[in-house]
């Protein structure tokens, strides 16, 4: 329930799932009523029409705002309207072949929507979903054509969907940030007071906190994405959110490294815990307790009785403190861009259609089909169907969602076996099942597909059971039409113009490298608040890793599941926090220095410094041995002002530059084996 929580901050996916169940029950129940009108057209027909149609719309619509998700609505009713007129002309022109032209089209509705993949996330969504619901429209036309009923109940489902998914109450992305910052606060004071304390030199517990506090993270960027454009609402950004989780492994890696009486003694003094329980309470309300500063920092001169090594880490302890601090205080406006629109994309219409994706799903999709007539498959469109699901732009991508889809299915398919026996005299209970799945059901189906395609194997075959009377020896036939089907989606992701991930890796890798050398140029005399590149910078990392993943499974298919990770996993994200910090200290350094009489300014050593981090990145990109600036470290020791080693934290900012410096070196170091 935590980890489903986790996916679905304020229950914003859930009411979406809710607002379609809604609209399925609805749009199937009034729909029915106009079969006595329909001239010989069932009314079980127009109900699957109009609920289609439905949930198609909300389906794949993201959740955005109110605005955003009425144009988007808008937009895929009548993009469904008119493949159901389509289908209405020609089931009217084909006659008694209307069965076998609607299943020849469907092979060129499918090239089509993958085809235009290409042009934008909208038209992807939009691809799949035209090559879904032209299923809707063959089967529609199985016992006769329905004629104009057939895009009047599409139009009827797709205005009901708007209406409820505009009209109806839903809630509120700023609020919901609001919480997600609270319990954001909260996760990393609680943080702070167990790592102050020592308390996480367990791996296992620790990687558990870290987990949590990630998480809220994933959710206040989720909320914030989801917070009205120009939004007046203003709360801790993400980058804050981020600094403050960097500055909390500053102080649990300084205290691990402290020697143990070292460490017992700080644990033990009043003046150190009292720090700790002001920072805990700025941290949580983003006041200043009392209005008084915590930092007072008799309580690193507790090293002069122990370890050499233990001063320098109370000092990295303190300005992790200091930096905790400042941006537990730090609000900012969120949202404060205009609303941009429909994504823009460029280049000739034919340069963006998806030719490659195509052409395999065409091809999957024929072969598919044709082995379903050939074996006189009970519905040979099963196959079909997780053609289209499984086909996505890499191969590992299609591997990862063909395993998904596979196990997924086979559990459902278990459940579904072991269950039917209790629920086959209770068919109220069997309607009511399904409709209150299909809300969670929407929240799982973006975030662990795997999951959701049990849920959805399981909805379907009992529904089907309820509905058309299945008997449940038919249950085996979805699962091997599935198993059949995945196996033709992966053999042409494979076969056919295969798009390997190891080319990507390696572009992503020199397009990381090169946002990291971006990120240390630009901002740095405001102080690291230049949230744009900092966000940039995560953005291409986490893609690099997504991309690394999809490459991994390739190789190891079992790894998508196992969530196996390797040293590019590590470096990738322990080069850009280093790099972080590392600016931190150095904009820390040039902002205090001038307290200072040094004989050679510091702003040439911080460009000497970066220079050297640049050269590295260019090595790297270059595929070079590793580079050297002679004498960078001692200048850098020579400089350091007799006057200022009382200033506690200008000198620990002053080592902290060096030895961040040092770490980010050794990453790259490291991109130059093959660690993907």
């Amino acid at each position: 329930m935590t980890r489903f929580i986790r996916y679905d901050p304020g229950a914003l996916r859930l009411v979406r799932g809710a607002h379609l169940m809604i609209t399925v029950v609805v749009a199937g129940l009034l729909a029915y009523q106009f079969g006595p009108f329909a001239e010989g057209v069932p009314g079980f027909t127009l109900s699957v029409l109009a609920a289609a149609a439905g949930a198609h719309c909300l389906l794949f619509t993201p959740i955005s705002t109110r605005k955003q998700e009425a144009g988007d609505l808008f937009r895929l009713g009548l993009i469904m309207t008119g493949l159901a007129v389509l289908g209405m002309v020609s089931g009217l022109v084909a006659g008694k072949n209307t069965q076998v032209v609607l299943q020849a089209m469907w092979i060129g509705i499918i090239a089509i929507g993958f085809g235009i993949e290409g042009f934008g996330a909208f038209w992807l969504r939009t691809g799949r979903m035209i090559s879904i619901f032209w299923l809707f429209v063959i089967m529609s036309n199985a016992s006769g054509s329905p004629g104009v009923w057939l895009p009047a109940m599409t139009v009827f489902g797709a205005v009901l969907a708007f209406l409820i998914r505009i009209g109806f109450w839903r809630p509120s992305p700023e609020r919901t940030y609001l919480r997600v910052e609270k319990a954001n606060r909260q996760a990393i004071a609680d943080y702070l007071k167990l790592a102050a304390n020592g308390q996480l030199s367990i791996e296992r517990r620790r990687r558990v906190n870290v987990s949590d506090i990630a998480s809220l993270r994933s959710e206040l960027e989720l909320s914030v994405d989801l917070t009205e454009p120009g939004a007046a609402i203003q709360g801790l950004s993400l980058e804050a959110a981020a600094m403050m989780q960097l500055a909390l492994e500053v102080v649990r890696d300084a205290m691990a490294a402290l020697s143990l009486e070292c460490r017992a003694e700080l644990i033990k003094n009043t003046a150190y815990q009292d720090v700790v329980g002001q920072l805990q309470e700025r941290v949580v309300t983003a006041d200043t307790p009392s209005g008084e500063t915590p930092f007072n920092l008799a309580w690193t001169e507790l090293a002069i009785d122990f370890q050499k090594g233990d001063k320098f880490q109370l000092l990295r302890i303190a300005q992790a403190f200091e930096r905790i601090w400042t941006l537990a205080a730090g609000t900012t406006q969120l949202r404060a861009d205009e609303d941009t629109g429909p994504e823009a994309t460029s280049g000739n219409w034919w340069q963006l259609i998806t030719w490659r994706l195509a052409v395999q799903a065409s091809v999957a999709a024929s072969v598919g089909y044709g082995i379903g007539i050939y074996f006189n498959l009970s519905h040979a469109y099963w196959v079909t169907i997780t053609v289209i699901v499984v086909l996505c732009g890499s191969l590992g991508a299609t591997m990862k969602k063909t395993l998904q889809r596979s196990l997924g299915t086979a559990v459902g398919f278990l459940f579904a076996i072991l269950l039917e026996p209790i629920l086959a005299g209770y068919p109220d209970i069997r309607i009511a099942l399904i409709i209150l799945l299909l809300p969670p059901t929407i929240v799982l189906f973006e975030r662990n597909y795997g999951i959701a395609a049990g849920i959805i194997s399981f909805l379907v075959l009992i529904g089907l059971q309820t509905l058309t009377g299945l008997p449940a020896a038919e249950f085996w036939a979805r699962l091997y039409d599935t198993l059949i089907g995945a196996a033709v989606g992966l053999t042409a992701a494979w076969l056919l113009f295969p798009n390997r991930s190891g080319d990507s890796v390696e572009r992503l890798e020199t397009s990381y490298l090169n946002t990291c050398a971006q990120y240390l140029k630009a901002g740095s005399e405001q102080g690291g608040a230049d949230n744009l590149n900092y966000n940039q910078l995560k953005a291409t990392a986490h893609k690099l890793l997504a991309t690394a993943r999809a490459y991994r499974t390739e190789r190891a298919p079992w790894s998508s599941f196992t969530k196996s990770s390797s040293k590019l996993d590590t470096l990738v994200i322990l080069l850009a926090d280093y790099i972080a910090l590392y600016r931190q200290a150095r904009v820390n350094v040039l902002i205090d220095a001038g307290k200072y009489a040094i004989d050679e300014p510091v702003d040439t050593l911080v460009a000497k410094m970066d220079r050297r981090i640049q050269d590295e990145i260019g090595a790297v990109l270059d595929d070079k041995g590793k580079q050297t600036m002679p004498g960078l470290a001692e200048e850098w020791k020579s400089a350091m002002p007799e006057n200022a080693e009382t200033d506690n934290r200008f000198m620990t900012d002053w080592v902290a530059m060096l030895y961040y410096a040092r770490k980010v070196i050794r990453c790259l170091d490291g991109f130059r084996r093959d660690v993907a």
